[in-house]
């Protein structure tokens, strides 16, 4: 418990030191206007993400099937948007076999050009059962090329347990088009049913256009058994488009 309790801390001081000591720095008002993204932009936006295993947290949530993913955000001026999220899935049980769908609340706060903090919150919504239904608060930070992120989930994998969720990312790109991300995720909640675990990801991108790019990547829970098939050593390749 001693040995958990001072990773947990470390991955936390870790994750979150540099982008929050950047963060707090304010922008002078010479900065105001350029930096901050001062143009109201009243539309919309949107995603979608074709791929062969659909992995989150270093579970299947596709239970190692093809997935299909799909967001629409409109856009109230710079800082909030707000839409939905959907997704076939397939695990946990054979009557909960078919739609994810979330509804989703954004708010934007830019500190500087490379630096920007998002509050959301998600409405989680699976059919037919509804045995995981619940919602999710949660904090992304980007920092240059660091993306740290902390959430926090009421209804656990349908456990009726709490869980948070604490994940950092780190990418670096070798040309205009090609790059690679790698992320590490900890995952510790409250249920009697399932153990805590870390999950480690690394994906290769190639982005030939701004709107378009593939990834084929690979990740791997720390705990192997505990969600079956669902936590093994996964891979996929996906195709993103982004519209905005």
């Amino acid at each position: 418990m001693v040995r958990k309790f001072k990773f947990i801390v470390l991955f936390f001081v870790t994750a979150f030191s540099a982008p929050l000591i950047f963060a707090a720095e304010k922008p002078t008002d010479k900065d105001k206007g350029k930096d901050l993204g001062a143009i109201p932009n009243y539309g919309i936006s949107g995603s979608a993400r074709l791929t062969s295993n659909f992995i989150e947290r270093g579970l299947s949530m596709s239970d190692n099937h093809p997935a299909f993913n799909a967001l629409f955000l409109m856009h109230l001026g710079t800082q909030f948007k707000f839409g939905f999220w959907g997704s076939n899935i397939s695990n946990l049980t054979a009557s909960d076999d078919n739609l994810w769908i979330k509804y989703v609340a954004q708010v934007f706060v830019d500190f500087q050009q490379s630096t920007k903090m998002i509050f959301y919150v998600h409405e989680d919504h699976y059919y037919k059962s509804g045995v995981r239904n619940g919602h999710r608060f949660g904090l992304k930070i980007d920092y240059a090329r660091f993306t740290t992120q902390i959430e926090s989930q009421n209804n656990y994998e349908g456990t009726n347990a709490s869980a948070w969720y604490l994940n950092t990312k780190f990418n670096k790109k070798y040309s205009e088009k090609i790059g690679v991300e790698l992320s590490a995720g900890y995952t510790f909640q409250n249920s009697t049913i399932y153990n805590n675990y870390l999950d480690l990801q690394g994906v290769v991108f190639y982005k030939p256009a701004p709107t378009f790019k593939t990834e084929f990547g690979i990740t791997l829970p720390s705990n192997t058994t505990q969600f079956g098939s669902r936590s093994n050593l996964g891979y996929f390749i996906a195709v993103n488009f982004d519209y905005d």
